[in-house]
C-alpha cells in the first residue's frame, strides 16, 4: 500500500484551489472553536448588498491561505518544521477578527479603543486558547513569532507586499463577487517566488520570469480596492452597522466595558462570543432604541442614498489647505456636520452619514522607501541575481497620493436639501447632482 502523504491526511475541496490537503495537526486546528467561529464571519462585511455572491467567510479564506503558504514553502524548500509552522500560522492568521471582519475595528474605535488591532487579538488567542495550544504542540512558539513579524522570511510569507493572504483573498473575493479585477496569474507567481537577502534578512521576491504576473497582481490589488472594497453601497451599510453597535453599547446591549478591557481574561470571552449573526440578533432582540432600527434597515435594504460627493483633488478643491483639512476631518467635526445636516434638512440624525474616504492602497512601494521593515515592496530578482523594485521595472507610473473624497448619505427624501446644505458647509459643489434638483 502506498504510504499516506503526511501533508494530506485529509482533503477539503475548495472552489479556487481544488483539493486542499491538511495534516493531522491542521485538522485539529480547523476543528477548534476559535477557527470554526470564522465560518460565521463574512469576509467582505456587507459587500453582498452589492454583489450577492459575496457571502464567503473568513474560514474558507483561511483554508486557501494555508494552501498558498504551503505552495510557497514547498517552492522555497523550507524544512518540515518551518513548513508546518508557516502553514499553521496561515490557517490561524485571521482568528482575531470580529464581526464583519475589518469593519469591527471601526466599531472598536467608535467605542473608544485607540490601538485595537485584529492581528494582536489573533496572537492573544493563539497564545491563550487551550484547544489551539494543544493542537500546535511544540510549534506554538514559532507560530507566535511568525504572526508577530519576528520570524524573518516566514513572517513575510504571511504578511508583506506579496504574501499568501493577499494571493488568496484577491482571487477569492473576485470569484465570489463575480468581477474580473482580482484575477491574475497565480501559478506563475507561485512557481517563480524566491527568497532574496538584504542586510542580513531574507525577503520574498519573484524571479524575472514572473515579473509580468507580479505586475498583474499589483494592478488586481489596486482595482479590487477601488472598485469592490470601497463601493459606496457597502460603505453605507458598514457605517450603519458601526453606528448601530455604538448605540447598542450605550444601551448596554453590547458590553462595552468587556470589549475595552485590557484584561485578556475579561476581553477574550466577550470578543470571541461575537460573530455576524449573534451581534445582529442581539441588537434586534434586545435594543429598545435606534440601534434596532438601523440593523433592521440593513436587513431590509432601507439604506440612505448618496446626496453629495466631493473629490479632494485640485480640480474640485483648489485651496490646498482646505483640501488637506477636509481629508483630515476629526471624528467630532464629522459628528457635528452630521447633526447640522440632519437638523437643517429635518431628517433622521441616525441616517445622515458623512464619510471621508481614502483609498490608500499603493500600486508600488519602492524597497528603499519601505525601508525593508515590513517587506511591503514588490521585489524582482534579475537573471544576474541582483534585486530590483517592481516600480523600477514597470512602464506604469503610480500617483504618490491616495484617492480621497467626501461622501454624504441621507434618507432619499432628504437628498436634494442635504446636497445644498453640504455644498454650503464644505464650500464646494460636488460631482453628484441629485435627480430631483
Amino acid at each position: 500500500m502506498k504510504p499516506q502523504n503526511p501533508w494530506e491526511t485529509k482533503l477539503v475541496r475548495d472552489p479556487l484551489h481544488g483539493f486542499i490537503g491538511l495534516t493531522e495537526r491542521e485538522v485539529r486546528l480547523a476543528g477548534t472553536s476559535s477557527f470554526l467561529r470564522l465560518g460565521r464571519i463574512h469576509q467582505l462585511a456587507h459587500s453582498h448588498m452589492v454583489y450577492p455572491g459575496a457571502v464567503h467567510t473568513r474560514l474558507e479564506h483561511s483554508l486557501g491561505t494555508l494552501y498558498i503558504s504551503g505552495r510557497i514553502a514547498e517552492q522555497l524548500k523550507l524544512k518540515d518544521q518551518s513548513r508546518a509552522a508557516v502553514r499553521a500560522a496561515a490557517l490561524l492568521h485571521d482568528v482575531g477578527h470580529g464581526p464583519y471582519s475589518h469593519l469591527f475595528e471601526g466599531v472598536m474605535q467608535s467605542l473608544g479603543a485607540t490601538d485595537f488591532d485584529h492581528e494582536a487579538v489573533t496572537r492573544m488567542i493563539v497564545a491563550r486558547d487551550t484547544e489551539i495550544a494543544d493542537a500546535l504542540g511544540e510549534i506554538q512558539g514559532e507560530v507566535l513569532e511568525i504572526l508577530g513579524g519576528k520570524a524573518g522570511l516566514l513572517s513575510h510569507i504571511i504578511s508583506g507586499g506579496l504574501d499568501c493572504d493577499k494571493l488568496d483573498y484577491l482571487r477569492r473575493d473576485a470569484h465570489h463577487t463575480g468581477v474580473s479585477y482580482g484575477v491574475f496569474d497565480i501559478e506563475r507567481i507561485l512557481r517563480s517566488v524566491c527568497a532574496v537577502r538584504s542586510a542580513g534578512e531574507d525577503y520574498l521576491a519573484v524571479e524575472w520570469k514572473g515579473k509580468d504576473a507580479l505586475e498583474n497582481y499589483r494592478l488586481a490589488r489596486y482595482s479590487m480596492h477601488a472598485q469592490v472594497y470601497e463601493h459606496k453601497t457597502r460603505l453605507i451599510a458598514d457605517d450603519l452597522f458601526v453606528r448601530a453597535v455604538t448605540l447598542a453599547a450605550e444601551e448596554g446591549v453590547v458590553q462595552k466595558g468587556d470589549l475595552l478591557s485590557t484584561d485578556a481574561e475579561r476581553f477574550l470571552p466577550a470578543f470571541t462570543s461575537l460573530d455576524d449573526a449573534s451581534t445582529d440578533l442581539r441588537i434586534l432582540t434586545e435594543s429598545k432604541g435606534p440601534a434596532r432600527e438601523l440593523i433592521s434597515n440593513i436587513f431590509n435594504r432601507r439604506l440612505p442614498k448618496r446626496a453629495y460627493e466631493l473629490p479632494l483633488t485640485a480640480q474640485f478643491v483648489s485651496d490646498s489647505l482646505r483640501r488637506r483639512e477636509l481629508s483630515r476631518l476629526p471624528k467630532e467635526r464629522i459628528s457635528a456636520i452630521e447633526g447640522e445636516l440632519a437638523k437643517d434638512a429635518n431628517c433622521s440624525p441616525h441616517n445622515v452619514i458623512v464619510h471621508p474616504q481614502t483609498i490608500a492602497i499603493k500600486l508600488y512601494e519602492r524597497f528603499d522607501q519601505a525601508g525593508g521593515e515590513e517587506a511591503s515592496s514588490l521585489l524582482v530578482q534579475r537573471p544576474d541575481g541582483s534585486v530590483t523594485s517592481m516600480e523600477d521595472e514597470s512602464p506604469i507610473t503610480a500617483l504618490p497620493e491616495p484617492i480621497r473624497r467626501v461622501f454624504v448619505f441621507c434618507p432619499k427624501e432628504c437628498v436634494p436639501r442635504v446636497n445644498d446644505l453640504a455644498t454650503r458647509i464644505f464650500g464646494y459643489r460636488g460631482i453628484y447632482t441629485p435627480p430631483d434638483t
